[in-house]
């Protein structure tokens, strides 16, 4: 006949459930009286109800005898660690068969105490307590673990929101990124003409929100023709090319991207109550990118490249994508462009541009220029 006393400290989570699984109604009965005053005891008198009741509603720990009919506590305890859901619940033998072999093969299908019969109930007792602490550690510590890395998981999310994937992934395993010359590239920008007039009287939220919804379609249309946007300053958009994985299709890639910018924006202007009118220009030639800062991280492309796309930019008109000869001799075989002729550009002189009318289509490329 056992005693019901207590040993040893309480675990100091909530009231822990234990199922007791032993075809004895009697041991049943005396196993519940042990453990009633301190915790949740569930009963199960065969290994098929055990599964059952671990399926529905797991335990926090199971006292799970080995001699039964049709299904042995070897096999419940297998099956019980085979299951994703069940696996990390502990199982504790408590037993009349007291042979060293009986209790290895316990302890080799996933059991994490063996418990000989007839019990201690101050021995069980404390046992039990030790195993719940370190489930509930453990459970703890995954718990932990989930958090940390959704944490991780969230801040590549935010790096890559910043940074091109490459570049991230660069900066995450060296905590630098090294500056790349890059021998040809394209790059386009954009602009509203009238911006400045149209901020003084737009009230401040909706002019946040109009860039917003424009932008955010602009960076949609930048991943859909493998454009890397650069950033924003103010109302100009600035996207790259082959950077910083190197492509031979730059320029017909950012033209691409600016027509279809130029094509959203005048569908966009057909419903809209405010009618943004954008230049769109883009230029080849070599950059230098990198990151700068240390806090804020920023990727950015340097050269004079950048300089004359711009200038592209400001060249150009409204609707309109706006590119330089350098940019043009890259995709004259692939898109239908005008001539403009020789245009001043603000601090470069004249230069040649072409506006994009689209792609060429069966009767080749029009309007080129000797």
């Amino acid at each position: 006949m056992i005693e019901t006393q207590t040993a040893g400290p309480q675990v100091p989570q909530a009231r822990a459930t234990i199922l007791v699984v032993d075809d004895t109604p009697q041991n049943l009965s005396l196993m519940s009286d042990l453990l009633d005053s301190q915790y949740n005891v569930k009963l199960a008198p065969s290994g098929a109800r055990a599964l059952k009741i671990v399926s529905n509603n797991p335990p926090d720990l199971i006292l799970l005898d080995i001699m039964m009919p049709e299904m042995d506590g070897y096999e419940v305890c297998r099956r019980l660690k085979a299951d994703p859901a069940a696996k990390d619940i502990p199982v504790m033998f408590v037993t009349a068969m007291s042979e060293i072999e009986n209790e290895e093969q316990g302890l080799s299908v996933g059991a994490v105490d063996y418990i000989t019969k007839p019990i201690s109930p101050p021995i069980v007792l404390a046992r039990i307590q030790n195993q719940l602490a370190l489930k509930f550690a453990a459970d703890e510590m995954r718990r932990y673990t989930i958090t940390i890395e959704k944490e991780r998981a969230r801040a590549r999310e935010l790096l890559h929101n910043i940074l091109p994937v490459e570049v991230a992934a660069e900066l995450s395993a060296t905590g630098t990124v090294k500056p790349v010359r890059h021998e040809s590239v394209s790059i386009l920008f954009t602009d509203f003409s009238g911006f400045t007039q149209a901020s003084a009287t737009m009230p401040a939220a909706r002019m946040v929100a109009e860039l917003s919804e424009i932008f955010s379609a602009f960076d949609e249309i930048c991943d859909r023709f493998g454009v890397e946007k650069i950033k924003t300053i103010g109302d100009a958009y600035m996207a790259v090319a082959g950077v910083p994985k190197e492509c031979a299709d730059h320029g017909q890639r950012c033209a691409r991207a600016g027509l279809a910018m130029a094509e959203f924006l005048a569908q966009r202007n057909s419903q809209a109550a405010f009618k943004w009118q954008i230049r769109i220009g883009i230029h080849s030639g070599p950059v230098v990118s990198g990151v700068v800062g240390k806090r804020k991280y920023t990727y950015d492309i340097w050269g004079d490249t950048v300089n004359v796309a711009a200038r592209m930019e400001s060249s150009g008109e409204p609707g309109k994508v706006n590119v330089s000869a350098y940019t043009y001799d890259l995709i004259r075989g692939d898109f239908n462009c005008d001539y403009r002729g020789k245009v001043d550009a603000k601090g470069k002189g004249p230069m040649d541009m072409y506006f994009v009318q689209g792609p060429v289509g069966p009767a080749g490329p029009v309007g080129l220029a000797g």
